[in-house]
């Protein structure tokens, strides 16, 4: 189980998972992009990548797609040189 996933009440999800949750209290003016930088340095490159992929498919569901078929090209051509 990594740190980034969630506990997730979603109809397409099949039970709760735990998940750490990191925030941080600011005002806009104090906003940029530290906080984000500084948590994923924290998080190690495998945890990184299943987030990643936890993210993408769950973009996938919301636009009513099959994450199970991300919509890769599979088209095969060539080209013959004269």
């Amino acid at each position: 189980m990594t740190r980034c996933e969630d506990t997730i009440a979603a109809s397409w999800y099949t039970g709760p998972v735990a998940r750490k949750i990191v925030a941080r209290k600011t005002t806009l003016d104090e906003l940029d992009d530290r906080f984000d930088v500084e948590f994923w340095a924290s998080v190690p490159p495998d945890e990184r990548f299943a987030e990643a992929w936890r993210l993408s498919e769950e973009i996938w569901r919301l636009a009513g797609r099959d994450p199970g078929e991300p919509g890769l090209s599979r088209s095969v051509a060539i080209v013959v040189r004269r």
